[in-house]
């Protein structure tokens, strides 16, 4: 943390941070000003701060932990009813980037959990617990419901939900992909969150083939948007990523001095989860599926296979071709499996769902076809559970959830004294930051970050084997089944050939 006098601005090493409000607001009103709130300052009792984004929730979340010799806990009190202004930044980063949640700019979070409540041992009165905070449409998420009916684009629909006084009336920007969708839903008595949870798997991108939205909150504000759009700009570019992030030994000096921009891209440990787990993906239709389809309205039933291999070059992945879509950077070789001669993505039945199609029946809204937004939904956000990378980093604020960031992950292999270290050809390259982690210490003066990241594409293309003699079985023989009591009968002759020994067969 900066020293008070200093240049707030100025970066002075990698885990750099400011951390310039932290209050307490309660729900009485000051006895000195009949217009304000009861506020406490607990930055001096801040121990650690953790603030989480990630794609996969719908507001930020986190946590304080406190040291408590004031009782704030009964002074205040606190109940659950508590807001948090909040305010803290990486020095030289643009104000969007920076956290700033209080009245004058902003909704502050609301405190929605104290937990973990001890003495900290001595002989003093001092408290240790933790408070966790999140967003104030989380609160409104929980207090309304969604009961009408919306007509038009899906993109309509949810701007309402989530700026309505009615529902979540958030006051935060809301940044929003436009969808090619035209349709009329009756939303039947949901919770906000659900009911856009529900409208952004009826969404199909504008500009992309994506049908898999996401809805989700940074320090920015809420997005709607596809996982397309994350990897990809206006429909036609890979995005480019917003920091390239590398091991390296710590401390790297140039001319006696630090790096301190080189050191903010070093990674302190990294490791992957889930790395492979074949059977979860064909279980879970990443490779194929098949879409029965009932048309209530012309009486029809008709089936939509869908095929990793073929398709994964109608869409944008973590990895480019020079800006554009690749056809061939697949994570799954492609390579027939045993003797079935036959690809995974060729193999269908492994995914098998049942659907209706009631496209007429609101006469000129028109819902997507079912085929377009489950099958590829469902293979993408797999891919984003596969191979997980996570990343210890120095705390920067101007990264965030959604974004595409590299990894200079060198290969493994023992290299000789005139060579080269090369990249892993596969895992090294371009990651979708699915979650961002900042870990605030004023104790330690250190901010740090944990990202956990998804790669749907390797770097390198994976060799491709399509010969079907690779794998060898051993031929199947007339004797290879044998009943049960076949088996009985053979163990009984040997017990009473063995009786002279032993009065007891079953001893």
């Amino acid at each position: 943390m900066s020293v008070i006098g200093d240049n707030k601005d100025t970066l002075k090493f990698a885990g750099d941070f400011q951390l310039d409000i932290c209050t307490l607001v309660s729900y009485r009103k000051a006895a000195e000003a009949q217009d304000s709130a009861v506020r406490v300052n607990i930055l001096p009792q801040v121990m650690s701060v953790t603030y989480v984004e990630d794609v996969t929730l719908q507001c930020i979340t986190g946590e304080i932990v406190i040291a408590d010799n004031q009782d704030i806990r009964t002074a205040l009190p606190l109940t659950g009813m508590e807001r948090l202004e909040l305010k803290f930044y990486t020095p030289g980063s643009e104000l969007q980037d920076r956290v700033e949640a209080i009245e004058e700019t902003s909704d502050p979070y609301y405190v929605y959990k104290i937990e973990k409540i001890r003495p900290s041992g001595g002989t003093g009165r001092q408290q240790v617990y933790k408070l966790h905070f999140t967003s104030r449409e989380a609160y409104r998420n929980s207090l309304f419901r969604v009961s009408q009916a919306f007509t038009g684009p899906v993109e309509d629909a949810v701007l309402k939900i989530v700026k309505s006084p009615d529902y979540l009336d958030s006051r935060k920007p809301l940044y929003i992909e436009e969808t090619k969708t035209n349709s009329k839903y009756v939303i039947p008595n949901k919770k906000p969150f659900n009911a856009i949870h529900f409208l952004a798997k009826e969404s199909i991108s504008k500009n992309y083939n994506n049908s898999n939205y996401l809805f989700f909150e940074t320090m920015n504000g809420f997005h709607f948007r596809s996982i397309e759009s994350l990897m990809a700009l206006g429909g036609h570019t890979a995005r480019p990523v917003k920091e390239k992030y590398h091991l390296q030994p710590a401390n790297v000096r140039v001319q006696g001095e630090k790096d301190i921009d080189k050191e903010m891209r070093s990674v302190a440990h990294y490791s992957f989860e889930n790395a492979v787990n074949q059977i979860e993906s064909l279980n879970t239709g990443l490779f194929a599926s098949r879409v029965i389809q009932h048309d209530m309205f012309n009486k029809t039933i008709t089936e939509y296979d869908f095929d990793y291999h073929t398709s994964f070059a109608n869409y944008f992945h973590t990895e480019h071709a020079d800006g554009a879509k690749t056809g061939l950077k697949f994570i799954q070789p492609y390579a027939y499996f045993d003797n079935t001669k036959k690809l995974f993505s060729e193999q269908p039945l492994q995914k098998l769902m049942v659907t209706s199609d009631t496209g007429h029946l609101h006469n000129d809204y028109t819902r997507p076809n079912r085929n377009e937004v489950i099958q590829n939904s469902q293979s993408q956000r797999q891919q984003l559970l596969n191979n997980n990378l996570i990343l210890n980093v120095p705390g920067n604020t101007k990264i965030h959830a959604g974004d595409m960031i590299s990894f200079t992950l060198p290969y493994a292999k023992p290299v000789g004294p005139d060579e080269k270290q090369e990249l892993n050809p596969y895992h090294a390259g371009r990651y979708l930051v699915l979650q961002v982690k900042h870990i605030i210490s004023p104790l330690a003066k250190k901010h740090e970050m944990v990202l956990r990241c998804a790669k749907d594409a390797v770097n390198s293309t994976l060799p491709v084997e399509t010969d079907t003699d690779v794998v060898k079985l051993k031929d199947k023989k007339n004797n290879d089944i044998i009943t049960v009591y076949e088996k009985d009968e053979t163990e009984v002759q040997s017990s009473h050939s063995n009786i002279g020994v032993t009065n007891n067969v079953f001893t």
